[in-house]
């Protein structure tokens, strides 16, 4: 086999650098599929496919969404994460991207070491939702009532490794509440044993919820967000009673580890300006998005600190993977 000289890999290493910039310009060729890791018809799919569509028309290419649901998140992600790293293959990130790979003992993916953060869409609360019959009218008589009967109140959550469990969880610890849990294997199962008063509380999505809470068949104590909602502004944030508390549920993209900076930088750009465009902003908002923007590198930062929170939150709980 031909050795080559320093010299000889060095210039091939300048011109694969200097080929980088004009492979972004002729990015795309051809069509970009994103992998939403949910069934179709849910807040992610339902955002993806709103981009999406604005995507394509800026970069004059289909983005096709591929719903790739199950195995909670890792069965998309981990498509996401074995694609070959040159744009063509993208993932929708939630929370629970960081979140499901704690409760397994072996590791899918690593979320931070494994995809490359392209650019967030934005963020939605959870909200604090108890049954009727609960006797507490507001967050502190709440508290009060879970410390005088330690482990009397159980909620509910979509499991220990999820974004609401873990909410609770986090939330419990900081007030100072022994409660049980009861994990369901879906939203819906769980909301229908909270309207039955099954169980008495839950951390849910504010959209899912307002309905319940507007008819009366729930009553909220508090949004999750560091401000008041813009669709209850009355209802107070958790923060103001249990000091530091703020959870919310976010929507970004990722793509595989390795996938060029310039690509990166580009589809961060268009993404971006799609956010600003007051009436996507406006159809963001009524899915119960708040569009938001983030440079890769920020987003790379939030993801650390995300799994980060998340991490201490479950060792503090002592929750075992499975």
């Amino acid at each position: 086999m031909m050795k080559m000289s320093p010299r000889i890999l060095s210039l091939l290493a300048a011109l694969l650098l200097a080929a980088l910039p004009a492979l972004a310009q002729d990015y795309p060729n051809k069509p970009i599929k994103v992998i939403v890791p949910y069934a179709p018809g849910g807040g992610a799919d339902l955002i993806a496919r709103l981009i999406g569509q604005q995507l394509s028309e800026r970069l004059r290419q289909p983005v096709v969404v591929e719903n790739q649901g199950g195995g909670s998140n890792t069965i998309g992600m981990g498509t996401v994460k074995r694609a070959d790293p040159d744009g063509y293959t993208l993932g929708v990130a939630t929370p629970v991207f960081v979140v499901a790979p704690l409760g397994m003992s072996t590791k899918p993916y690593d979320p931070l070491a494994d995809f490359s953060p392209v650019a967030m869409f934005g963020f939605t609360p959870l909200i604090l939702v108890v049954h009727p019959s609960v006797p507490a009218k507001d967050l502190k008589e709440f508290i009060a009532l879970g410390k005088s009967k330690p482990g009397s109140l159980n909620f509910a959550s979509l499991g220990s490794f999820t974004t609401q469990g873990l909410a609770a969880y986090l939330f419990n610890q900081m007030a100072g509440i022994d409660a049980v849990e009861v994990p369901y294997k879906g939203s819906a199962p769980g909301v229908t044993d909270l309207l039955s008063g099954n169980v008495q509380y839950m951390f849910n999505a504010l959209p899912s919820m307002l309905g319940h809470v507007r008819t009366g068949k729930l009553r909220a104590l508090g949004v999750s967000g560091a401000k008041p909602d813009p669709e209850i502004p009355e209802l107070p944030t958790i923060k103001e009673t249990v000091p530091g508390y703020v959870v919310t549920t976010w929507y970004s993209l990722v793509a595989p580890k390795e996938t060029p900076k310039e690509i990166v930088e580009k589809l961060n750009r268009e993404i971006n300006a799609i956010l600003a465009k007051p009436e996507i902003a406006k159809q963001l908002h009524e899915r119960g998005l708040e569009a938001d923007t983030m440079s890769p590198a920020e987003l790379g930062e939030h993801l650390k600190k995300e799994a980060a929170t998340w991490a201490k939150v479950a060792r503090d709980a002592k929750l075992k993977s499975d």
